[in-house]
């Protein structure tokens, strides 16, 4: 048996019954654990299995982070860092003195792997590929094989977020996947519906070239995937990466809460910033008799020509600092009252509310996801998370492109699987150019690249 996460893979044996169990897993365990973990027996007479609750965890997890500034701009840095400056070629040579160089080597003293790489568009294609693997830690590459089944003809991506393992056959393995963009939007798909849905099988990614060859020939397959991954826990099936943490913890609930409540209470909260009471005696008091001779309708005309003064005065900055008068006048315990009193409403909302709130889950969601809060810019007004200095920006971004190199050998391992598939030149290395960024009195452009 051999291992990818908590899906085993069935070893070519040599032939049983005529078969050979090349391209099938099974499940581990088929327990039901956290939300991304599947559930192949959840519901009686499903065909493929469900990523999360509802099969709609890709679809869940996209929309939180695209409501969110800091999750979306974290996830651009993290894939840009990713790529680096794009591809590139080397090979491991030595200097005069027996010392380990390394030799860069431009893409068209490669034919052959040039070739290749235009034909798939490979700027795009791994940049496809990244994204996958930033957001859902594995990517599943299409690689259609040539007319006689002996090389990789191209490769395309297929995205995870609309791939699905197929449910086990009648003997406990899964050996296909299935696409669609209907996955995680649309309930109760038809997998039967060509139109809208694809299957692909599913090879071992620890078989040889000769192995998948003669799989391929005997099963008449001319197109297949590998999931390509990074390590995992104990997830099942679909893994879960360690930023996913900021959906199960509910701080990037809490962070895309925030902005949400506050558009409401601007939405609803009445902007009244004065309550301006006028006593009826006031009126009595400034047109005597004549008052009571007046009717309703003239009465009425009168308040509100009265309110309407009072506003424009403490309305406008050109009317800041003016004060008003009003006539007072003695009640029955010959106490002075003020005909016209003005009450300022105080607001309960200040500009400042909430913001704490919505900094620490920010902060909570880039310490999950890696990156350093200078890289980006992070900051909320009145909050304590800053932009960062140059120099912390500096560290912070240098420090985030040497740590992808686990990574990196996850997404090029696609083309080194096809660069063995293909007996293409060994001796030729694949890696990302990297830019390091410097201080001006080390290097006058500020930067320098390497891989």
């Amino acid at each position: 048996m051999q291992r990818f996460g908590d899906i085993t893979f069935v070893e070519v044996q040599g032939k049983t019954n005529g078969k050979q169990n090349v391209a099938m897993v099974k499940s581990v365990n088929g327990s039901e654990t956290s939300h991304t973990t599947s559930k192949p027996n959840s519901k009686a007479g499903k065909k493929y299995i469900e990523w999360g609750d509802s099969d709609k965890f890709p679809t869940t997890l996209a929309k939180a982070v695209r409501k969110n500034g800091s999750a979306s701009s974290a996830m651009r840095v993290k894939e840009r860092t990713h790529y680096g400056n794009g591809l590139t070629l080397y090979k491991n040579s030595k200097s005069e003195t027996g010392k380990k160089v390394v030799e860069f080597v431009p893409i068209d003293e490669e034919p052959v792997i040039e070739a290749f790489l235009k034909k798939i568009r490979y700027k795009l294609f791994l940049q496809e590929t990244i994204k996958d693997l930033e957001w859902f830690n594995v990517a599943f590459p299409e690689f259609v094989l040539s007319v006689d089944r002996k090389s990789i003809a191209s490769v395309r991506r297929q995205k995870t977020a609309w791939c699905r393992y197929a449910a086990p056959n009648n003997k406990g393995f899964v050996d296909k996947i299935y696409v669609s963009s209907k996955f995680g939007n649309v309930s109760n798909i038809d997998i039967e519906d060509t139109e809208y849905v694809s299957e692909i099988p599913l090879i071992n990614p620890y078989l040889t070239k000769e192995e998948i060859i003669e799989y391929c020939i005997e099963k008449n397959i001319d197109r297949f995937t590998i999931p390509f991954g990074y390590p995992v826990s104990d997830e099942s099936f679909y893994p879960e990466a360690d930023w996913h943490s900021i959906l199960n913890s509910g701080w990037l609930e809490v962070a895309n809460s925030v902005p949400e409540y506050k558009l409401n209470i601007f939405k609803n909260q009445v902007s009244i910033k004065y309550i301006i009471e006028i006593d009826e005696r006031y009126f009595e008091k400034l047109y005597y008799q004549e008052w009571e001779k007046y009717d309703l309708e003239k009465k009425l005309s009168i308040r509100k020509k009265l309110i309407e003064a009072i506003t424009d005065e403490l309305s406008g900055n050109t009317n800041s600092g003016k004060s008003i008068s009003s006539i007072m006048f003695a009640d029955a315990k010959d106490q002075q009252i003020s005909a016209v009193k003005i009450t300022p409403i105080d607001d309960k909302f200040k500009d400042g509310s909430y913001l704490p709130e919505a900094e620490a889950a920010n902060s909570e969601v880039l310490f999950a996801m890696g990156v350093d809060p200078s890289v980006i810019g992070a900051g909320i007004p009145g909050g304590k998370l800053g932009a960062g200095s140059g120099s912390d920006k500096r560290v912070a971004f240098n420090i985030m492109q040497a740590l992808k190199t686990p990574d990196r050998d996850v997404s090029l391992s696609v083309l080194e699987f096809i660069q063995d598939f293909n007996n293409w030149n060994p001796k030729i290395k694949f890696a990302y150019e990297n830019t390091e960024i410097t201080t001006l009195d080390k290097n006058p452009t500020s930067t320098q690249n390497g891989i």
